[in-house]
């Protein structure tokens, strides 16, 4: 049985506020605020205060990111994703995209280059692989190159019965200097080394399309399979062949082709109890942690729980003793916790510590994915974190509270919409494809919200490879097909949109323009304006030429709606020498820069400025 308050994307009356359309600020490190002393003076924190009456300001600058990475959390450029799903044969996990994944490289003398992908006659994916050099030794791993990671060692019973099948075809370039090229099964240590080769099918290299598969039973703990060219070393090679997607699975035969990642599903989530905050009232038995005598400074304003790090100790936060919910009880250890919230860090820098407690007061009682007792967190956003009750390594058999603690320095935050509940079930799949890395650069947890095949939820990212899908309400499993698009919240609101993308991939203007583009198409209302871009102290003359090029083009395209930040940041220089010469080369002036790129406070308050007038100048 649900338990608690249903979950609602409505505002409580307190919060229905009318006023002037809020902003969000799409961009990369320059809308997220690097160089800056502090996230209040970010461009959109200072451009906040500069509207009469303030308006609200949404900042979504993540460091790093393309200008399709920006239009993908937009909702611009389509963001598809393919999630996990239960009966994986093939354990090659991404042989329908690994064209996508090519590692461009020289192995052996050989460069690998992946020159082309397609699909055949009957929709089978493939990617061409030219490669060509003089060989420096027998053979090149081609499976590593194509299949990076995913060339992977598993563990395998001894005795079990495993099958290999592929299909390639030459079509360029000759077999001089190669003595053939196989398919192989082999036997590895723990960490992949090779062992012995159990299974060698042989392709043919003459123009056909060659498919083979063997079986083989293993005798050693782990098995891999690659793609093996053998060369004669000192030949020079050029060749290139189109390589069809592989199967390798535990199997005495080779069946079906199974092509991943392929379709999957949202599981289906009926929490046990259920528990929104949202602070309009009081604290909603939200307390200081008292630690070592102290008691941390907790308060309420506008409708958010203020928590305070206040004499830099160790674990001091809020916490919420499950027992005081209505309907509450410990949560028996093995249960799953969703901990769901919105965080504004207001002061200071450090690390908060997310996660559940034996009993208020107590030590941690929760483990992570990771097996840690606790996620941490550093930056502002929303966070959807999931925990398995109980924690051995504290001795602590089940969960009695949950809190959000720092240690050993002064901080500052807000917390807003916070969601516990647990149950048997995980509203949490691991997302297997993105057409684009929308998270690249993202700090942590923090997530893109969205709707996923009708069901809405957050998409994160650990910061490496892993992402996953939380669903945010109760249901049943939906069935998601390979490629299904996301469609970011932010991507469906009526607000108004600055754009600032584009300088971390200015060296291809055409995808540049396409995207920003594709991003003006998807603003609700057409209120967007763009910001010029940015050349760098450490670009080449050609690059920057091709900045100016670029910057012309919009402000042509976009007229009224483009913002020169340049020319107001130009127009801010100082007359002493080094000023002056950058304004010569065409560069932001040094005193208002950090680096070779990014801005300083005053750097920052003059681009506020500009986004400012610039709407003001629309009656926005």
């Amino acid at each position: 049985m649900l338990l608690g308050i249903g979950l609602s994307t409505a505002q409580s009356p307190a919060r229905q506020r009318p006023g002037p359309r809020a902003i969000v600020a799409f961009g990369d490190s320059l809308t997220e605020g690097a160089g800056a002393s502090s996230r209040d003076h970010t461009f959109p924190s200072i451009a906040a205060g500069l509207f009469d009456p303030p308006r609200t300001i949404i900042n979504r600058g993540i460091g790093g990111q393309t200008s399709t990475e920006i239009a993908a959390r937009q909702g611009g450029v389509p963001l598809l994703l393919a999630l996990a799903g239960g009966d994986i044969r093939n354990l090659y996990p991404h042989t329908r995209d690994w064209m996508d994944r090519f590692e461009t490289g020289i192995v052996n003398g050989l460069t690998h280059e992946c020159i082309n992908k397609g699909t055949d006659e009957n929709g089978l994916p493939y990617g061409d692989v030219r490669l060509h050099g003089t060989a420096t030794a027998g053979f090149t791993d081609i499976g590593r190159q194509t299949y990076g990671a995913i060339a992977a060692n598993y563990a395998a019973e001894p005795g079990s019965p495993w099958t290999i099948s592929s299909a390639i075809q030459m079509i360029a370039g000759s077999t001089t200097g190669i003595a053939g090229m196989r398919l192989l099964l082999i036997e590895a240590d723990e960490l992949g080394g090779y062992l012995a080769e159990i299974a060698a099918p042989a392709f043919a290299l003459d123009g056909t399309r060659s498919h083979v598969s063997a079986t083989a039973t293993n005798t050693h703990g782990f098995i891999r399979s690659t793609h093996l060219l053998d060369i004669i070393p000192g030949g020079a090679i050029d060749i290139t062949l189109r390589i069809f997607p592989g199967q390798f699975e535990q199997a005495a035969a080779a069946t079906a082709l199974q092509l991943t990642p392929g379709d999957g599903e949202i599981p289906a989530y009926h929490p046990e109890f259920s528990q929104l905050y949202r602070f309009d009232q009081d604290s909603e038995g939200w307390l200081p942690r008292i630690q070592d005598g102290h008691a941390a400074a907790v308060s309420t304003l506008d409708g958010k729980l203020i928590v305070e790090n206040d004499d830099a100790g160790v674990l001091r936060g809020c916490e919420l003793a499950i027992t005081e919910i209505p309907g509450g009880q410990i949560i028996p250890g093995g249960k799953l916790i969703r901990i769901a919230f919105d965080i504004d860090i207001l002061d200071g820098s450090g690390q908060i510590h997310v996660g559940g407690l034996g009993a208020p007061g107590g030590s941690w009682a929760t483990t992570t994915s990771d097996g840690d007792p606790t996620w941490a967190i550093s930056a502002s956003g929303h966070y959807e974190l999931v925990f398995t009750a109980g924690n051995f390594a504290s001795a602590n058999a089940s969960c009695g509270a949950i809190a959000f603690l720092s240690s050993g320095s002064p901080l500052r935050w807000s917390l807003d919409n916070v969601v516990i509940e647990w149950g048997d079930e995980t509203p949490q799949v691991e997302v297997l494809y993105r057409s684009v890395e929308a998270l690249h650069g993202a700090n942590g947890a923090i997530g893109l919200r969205g709707t996923l095949a009708g069901v809405e939820g957050t998409l994160t990212t650990d910061g490496g490879t892993r992402h996953v899908f939380t669903r945010s309400d109760a249901g049943d499993a939906v069935a998601v097909a390979y490629a299904t698009p996301f469609r970011p919240s932010d991507a469906t609101t009526g607000q108004i949109q600055w754009l600032w993308a584009g300088r971390n991939n200015a060296v291809t203007p055409e995808t540049v323009l396409s995207d920003i583009a594709a991003m003006t198409a998807h603003v609700p209302g057409s209120r967007y304006q763009i910001g010029s871009i940015l050349p760098s102290a450490a670009d080449t003359p050609e690059t920057r030429q091709t900045i100016a090029t670029l910057n012309a083009n919009l402000a042509t395209l976009y007229a009224t709606r483009f913002v020169d930040l340049h020319a107001a940041l130009a127009a801010a220089a100082n007359q002493t020498t080094e000023d002056q010469q950058d304004i010569a080369a065409g560069l932001i002036p040094r005193s208002l820069r950090t680096d070779a790129l990014h801005l300083n406070d005053r750097g920052y308050a003059i681009a506020a400025e500009a986004w400012v007038s610039a709407t003001m100048a629309m009656g926005w």
